[in-house]
């Protein structure tokens, strides 16, 4: 599979993803079937991270935001600031008349109805509309950055809980041997064929090999329990197999390449210079704001002499006391600051390669001294020593030093293929690719 290939457009094949799923398949309070269904003990690993993604308030809450934001983009398209404004008044007047020839009481009526509307003025209408569509375009690569953000995490998450795993079981068969060990040990002092010192030597092994395994055994439960919360459901720890991952094939070799590569991919930067957008937009329409909105209005009325009137009126409000400086003086403010929020985003995304890279390159030389024979040597002298512990044919203190550096090597090799794991998972997360992109080595 080729990751280049839409790199110039990636913001908007992203935007047109994320438009579809939101506009087609619209958002729900309650998890969607797909989610439901998605959320199974036998699911891969990568499954796993994907539902615990569509369960967390943190992914829920950016998709409540964003249909939010449709909302608002409907409020921007409407054709008038505000609802017209009636108004009426009716009255009557009495009054005496008098000439040289009549006189006597007369009457008036005195009404007027009159509707007033504002309209936009200066192109605040068409200002608010694409701020609007910005405001939705920023809140996409904002939860894409929060889906990935989880969803590796998620990843990170259940692989060091499946060698977390892998360490207890060998943590647990070293306090086993070291058992072994001091029973023996205490045996060969009651019968006089060693010194004391051997029986505390190996309850002093057997404290030690105990707090190790104490330790390794709180962390597996503390990410067991935090992976059941995640998902919703108790997770065994045979249901997540130990994955070798494979980086993709065609990732490019210089760093400079690989930098190059997240600066077009990661969604925080496209989101940052987004914010960017949203601010000039934002200090366009402080401008506009200076000149205000214009009302219009009409009224019709009988005046006290009973004769109709039909006339019309323009409303101008006058900016004087009101000059907009202070909301100027914001608004260029906040473009200098999403100017530097990006150069601080650019200069942690180039960060983070740079250390996924170091990692990376330092722990797949460090995997390497543990080859498959090597630790079948050592797992074949582990087993020959507990017959010569067991046969009285080594010392306790040779035993207890050559059992510590064979079972030391396993742990260590078992420290290195879990952060070597990690390392590759990281690698692609900094770089902006998919979490498919990770092959399985079978």
């Amino acid at each position: 599979m080729n990751y280049f290939f839409i790199t110039k457009h990636w913001d908007v094949f992203l935007f047109c993803l994320v438009y579809i799923h939101f506009y087609v398949f619209p958002i729900h309070g309650e998890p969607n079937e797909f989610s439901m269904n998605s959320c199974r003990k036998d699911n891969s690993i990568l499954e796993l991270s994907r539902c615990i993604v569509s369960k967390h308030p943190d992914y829920r809450i950016e998709e409540i935001k964003l249909k939010e934001i449709s909302g608002r983009k409907k409020i921007a398209s409407y054709y008038f600031p505000s609802n017209p404004t009636f108004s009426s008044y009716i009255a009557t007047r009495k009054g005496e008349t008098s000439n040289s020839f009549l006189s006597g009481p007369n009457a008036a009526n005195n009404f007027q109805v009159m509707v007033n509307q504002e309209i936009f003025t200066n192109g605040k209408k068409e200002i608010a509309v694409q701020i609007a569509d910005e405001e939705f375009k920023a809140q996409v690569f904002r939860l894409e950055s929060v889906r990935r953000s989880l969803e590796f995490e998620a990843l990170k998450k259940m692989t060091r809980f499946r060698y977390l795993y892998l360490e207890e079981e060998n943590s647990r068969d070293n306090l086993n041997l070291v058992k072994e060990l001091k029973k023996i040990s205490k045996a060969r002092v009651n019968e006089g064929l060693s010194p004391g010192i051997d029986e505390s030597l190996s309850e002093s092994e057997e404290i030690r090999i105990y707090k190790i395994w104490s330790q390794i055994h709180r962390l597996s439960e503390n990410t067991n329990s935090e992976l059941e919360v995640l998902l919703g459901f108790p997770l065994e720890k045979e249901t997540i197999q130990t994955q070798n991952w494979i980086l993709p094939k065609d990732l490019p070799k210089e760093k400079t390449e690989l930098i190059q590569l997240a600066m077009e991919k990661r969604p925080e930067l496209m989101l940052s210079e987004k914010e960017i957008e949203l601010a000039l937009l934002r200090q366009n329409e402080v401008r506009r704001q200076k000149i205000p909105n214009v009302s219009l209005g009409a009224f019709a009325q009988n005046d006290g002499f009973n004769e109709k009137v039909v006339g019309g009126m323009v409303s101008f409000p006058m900016t004087i006391w009101r000059d907009y400086e202070g909301e100027t003086i914001i608004a260029s403010a906040k473009i200098d600051n999403s100017k530097e929020l990006k150069e601080s985003v650019s200069r942690n995304i180039k960060q983070e390669v740079l250390f996924a890279i170091t990692n990376y390159l330092t722990l797949s030389e460090e995997i390497k001294f543990y080859d498959e024979s090597k630790m079948e040597r050592a797992e074949s002298d582990l087993k020959n020593l507990q017959e010569a512990i067991r046969f009285g044919k080594i010392k306790i203190i040779d035993a207890i030093n050559q059992q510590r550096i064979l079972l030391q090597t396993k742990l260590n090799y078992l420290n290195t293929k879990t952060e070597f794991e990690l390392s590759q998972i990281e690698l692609v997360r900094v770089l902006g690719l998919p979490s498919d992109s990770l092959g399985i080595k079978p």
